[in-house]
């Protein structure tokens, strides 16, 4: 755990308002970063991620399923810390949905922004210290591994040099993570409307010489974008709690793998057979149920 001090970051921006399609039907009763990871919603694996690295303030943008986002944080508020909330009526896209959350930013210090559907281990104050210690524009976290390698990066210098190989510069050969620390100056830089992506506005500062990147292959990472990968990071991660939650009914008569995730509430009903299964809080298994890989959610 890291915690810092004096001044930093202190300010995280969580983009929470895409759709979640390839992860449908879970997300046609949730936004994806509410949906349970570990007996809690997705989002608060990454807060606390945040927390421990000195952020205080919270802003996530909003959109599908908006409503539910009131029933986590009813008071506005996590921890102790403030929870802004930036909804948007139409999709701003990457770009857009950063430039609406700037009157919740501080003009002087950088903040950190943070993919919402993220599951990940790697050492996130790695990025924050470099960032601070560097201060160019912006600084993602990149891995060497992934099925989506197309950004382009210099380990001697430490900057990146093409995204999706636009700049015909490098196709790539690592895979952004969806966290990245950012200057106040680049709210100046997003197109003044509609919905924009961030990423023209990184391939400027790639073609300046001022947009970093610094490695996290360590740890586990995980964009959680369908139903199978979603199960893969149950298996993957480490449990921070007991996987069948206390609060979960079990009876003696029904068999569930030391593997498969329980919620509270949940009720796993007699003969019931679940291998590497997820049950969401609250959910009913129908007795003689025999399943495997699969999930257990509330329906609309």
């Amino acid at each position: 755990m890291h915690i810092t001090a004096g001044p930093g970051i202190s300010r995280a921006f969580i983009l929470g308002a895409g759709l979640g399609t390839r992860l449908r039907p879970l997300t046609s009763v949730l936004p994806k970063p509410l949906i349970p990871f570990f007996h809690e919603p997705l989002v608060l694996h990454s807060m606390r991620r945040c927390y421990d690295c000195g952020i205080r303030e919270f802003i996530i943008n909003t959109h599908h399923l908006a409503e539910a986002w009131d029933r986590v944080f009813p008071d506005r508020s996590w921890n102790g810390c403030p929870v802004h909330f930036s909804h948007e009526a139409v999709l701003l896209d990457s770009g857009g949905g950063v430039r609406k959350i700037k009157p919740w930013a501080s003009a002087e210090e950088p903040l950190l922004v943070m993919n919402g559907d993220m599951a990940a281990t790697f050492d996130l104050y790695r990025l924050l210290e470099d960032h601070l210690r560097n201060r160019p524009a912006v600084t993602l976290a990149l891995r060497t591994a992934g099925d989506k390698r197309n950004v382009g990066f210099d380990p001697s210098s430490g900057l990146v040099t093409d995204m999706r190989h636009a700049l015909g510069r490098d196709p790539g050969s690592r895979q952004f993570t969806g966290a990245y620390c950012m200057e106040p100056e680049v709210f100046s830089h997003i197109p003044p409307h509609g919905a924009v992506s961030i990423i023209p506005v990184f391939l400027d500062y790639i073609r300046q010489g001022r947009l970093r990147g610094v490695p996290a292959d360590d740890g586990l990472w995980m964009d959680m974008g369908t139903p199978e990968s979603y199960i893969q990071a149950h298996l993957d991660f480490p449990s921070p709690a007991s996987r069948i939650h206390p609060d979960a009914e079990v009876p003696p008569g029904a068999s569930v793998d030391a593997a498969s995730v329980i919620g509270p509430r949940a009720v796993v009903e007699e003969g019931c057979r679940l291998r590497e299964c997820i049950v969401w809080p609250g959910v009913r298994v129908p007795a003689g149920t025999r399943a495997e890989r699969r999930i257990f959610h509330l329906s609309l």
